[in-house]
């Protein structure tokens, strides 16, 4: 196999063990910097707190709740709901002393809450607003929860006439009020660095959701894995948080690593105010998924079009590039009516979880905004590798974070002809999968992770990711195709939105391959069923045109329907085929005779 360590490009000697540690650094180093900026409902006032504020508002929660448990330090706790400053402390609360943090996806109905919470043997709840239903369904079916803890009272609620429903500002005050009388339970709690800290149901994109357990010894290793390998401006940015914090990527980017940094962390309003929160806050950098950048190109592109600038923006940036190796940056100055549509203040945008668009990231760094693109995966707790200051070849993601191996299971693994599956190896690699020492096994290997993910390193050793192992076509010729690259040349045509291809077994014994096409009507050339259908083959035919015959795309349907997706906004694309496939039974046929077929309302037309 193929092996690349990643080297250490900054200097970073804090004893950082746990993360705990994490949080007393930005505190010692940042002190009253605001570490947090948020409202609590759109328009309202904005709010701030200090990194001091924080870890003092962690501190009397988490010992208000030492307080409550017959077994402090071992309970189990979940925390579910928006974004929020109170997210932020009740997780922390748990890993920093008060037990075992268990952060649920908040888009999950109600039945899978449940679920969860008695496969991780919950034993307490906390809980946004938002959740209030879910909260009561929980509490009316698992009666292993004591308590259930409300983040913030929106106005008109009351509590439940349930004792085992209480509020987090009476438990902070009562923290407080035991801090001020000498109770160090909590603050002087030791962290066994070891052992599961927290528990993170995956996605489940090609499987059922599993529990992957997190050290503090993983995630604070992933922290200065970063802090030596990629430049910010410690204490002088200002991110928005726009990923649901549940997830590793912003749990441990957008919370520890942002620490470290001493970053400004802006809480969103909600989607439809991301312009808005972007300008009022100043944001200098974003992390986010690839939809989210294509959405916010498509934005800039439809607006270009409007004012008749587009075609000077692409003339001026590859005009600007040049000038910039010279050492001339024109670019915000020349875009500035892009950038002071973004807040003016936007240069970084570090993009992860799935592979994004190289024609995105090439039109960002040409109008004056870098974007790192990154990869990781929750069992890494996330980060493996990143592009950086030091390297940013497009379309790659770029080397392994210091520290971390990154291995091809290939002899040679250097070039697209001998990707394999990508191994990695490092401190933040899982303790293993709750109560599946099965899958564990699997994917732990001689002290490698297999990550499921093929790849390969180009002469710089930079990672490219070519797709998923579970999601790759394989003929029965025995070639491949990674639906990923198929996927981003069809995202390529005007007036789609997104797609998802998969390979479809035939009546030969082969496969064909298949894609469903989500129109962006607002974006489309014609108008009209009949039109839309013939340009979409049209356009698969060019596709088609320029890939050897095996790839071609054989079938294909088009919808409007929203795909289904994780709270990421990756699509599943097992239970998007399942759709397809319950449309296709019921109408008692094949995807063969539906070429170029709508699929509406989950019914073929």
């Amino acid at each position: 196999m193929y092996q690349v360590t990643g080297q250490a490009k900054l200097t970073f000697d804090e004893p950082i063990e746990n993360l705990r540690d994490v949080l007393n650094y930005a505190v010692r180093t940042y002190g009253d910097h605001t570490a947090y900026r948020f409202r609590r409902q759109p328009g309202g006032d904005v709010l701030e707190r200090s990194y001091r504020q924080t870890k003092a508002d962690i501190d009397a929660f988490g010992t208000g709740l030492m307080s409550l448990s017959e077994t402090p330090g071992q309970e189990r706790i979940v925390t579910i709901g928006a974004n929020a400053y109170e997210w932020v402390v009740s997780a922390n609360a748990a890993l920093f002393g008060a037990g075992l943090s268990i952060p649920i996806d908040r888009q999950l109905p109600a039945s899978e809450v449940l679920l969860l919470t008695r496969r991780s043997r919950a034993t307490i709840f906390v809980y946004h607003h938002g959740h209030t239903e879910i909260a009561a369904y929980v509490a009316a079916n698992n009666p292993a929860i004591r308590h259930f803890i409300l983040m913030k009272e929106a106005a008109g609620m009351t509590l439940p006439d349930d004792p085992r429903f209480m509020l987090m500002d009476d438990i902070c005050r009562q923290g407080q009020t035991l801090l001020e009388q000498g109770d160090t339970r909590f603050t002087e709690h030791l962290i066994d660095t070891e052992t599961m800290a927290a528990l993170i149901f995956t996605s489940g994109t090609t499987s059922a959701a599993k529990g992957v357990m997190l050290s503090h010894r993983n995630i604070a290793a992933n922290v200065v894995q970063a802090m030596r390998t990629l430049k910010i401006r410690p204490g002088k940015e200002r991110a928005i948080s726009v990923l649901p914090l549940h997830h590793t990527f912003e749990n441990t980017v957008g919370i520890y690593m942002f620490w470290a940094y001493g970053v400004t962390i802006c809480f969103m309003d909600g989607l439809r105010y991301l312009s808005e929160n972007l300008r009022e806050h100043k944001i200098t950098m974003i992390i986010s998924v690839p939809l989210l950048v294509e959405n916010i190109y498509r934005q800039i592109i439809r607006s270009a079009e409007k004012k008749g600038k587009l075609k000077t923006i692409n003339r001026l940036i590859p005009i600007l590039n040049m000038l910039q190796k010279i050492g001339l940056d024109l670019k915000r100055r020349l875009f500035h009516e892009i950038h002071d549509a973004l807040g003016g203040e936007l240069w970084l945008s570090v993009v992860g979880a799935a592979a994004v668009d190289r024609k995105i990231l090439e039109f960002f760094n040409g109008i004056g905004i870098t974007c790192w693109a990154g990869y990781g995966l929750t069992e890494a707790s996330p980060v493996v590798a990143a592009c950086s200051q030091d390297m940013n070849i497009l379309g790659s993601v770029g080397r392994p974070l210091a520290g971390i191996t990154c291995a091809i299971d290939d002899p040679h693994g250097r070039d697209i002809e001998h990707a394999g599956e990508i191994l990695v190896k490092g401190d933040n690699v899982m303790l293993g999968y709750f109560e599946n020492d099965e899958a564990t096994q699997e994917v732990l290997v001689d002290g490698w992770l297999r990550t499921g993910d093929i790849g390969y390193f180009d002469e710089h050793d930079c990672l490219f990711i070519t797709g998923r192992a579970k999601s790759m076509i394989v003929f029965a010729n025995g070639k491949k195709a990674f639906p990923e690259e198929i996927e981003t040349l069809l995202n390529h045509v005007p007036g789609v939105a997104e797609s998802m291809v998969w390979g479809e077994l035939n009546q030969r014994e082969d496969v064909d391959v298949a894609a469903l096409i989500k129109l962006d009507r607002e974006n489309l050339p014609v108008t009209g069923e009949d039109a839309i259908r013939k340009y979409l083959l049209a356009e698969v035919a060019k596709i088609n045109a320029g890939m050897p015959v095996f790839r071609h795309i054989k079938h294909m349907l088009f919808t409007e329907d929203d795909l289904v997706k994780t709270t990421t906004l990756k699509v599943r694309r097992s239970e998007q085929q399942q759709i397809i496939n319950a449309a296709l039974a019921d109408r008692q046929t094949v995807l063969a005779k539906c070429h170029g077929y709508r699929l509406k309302d989950g019914r073929i037309v």
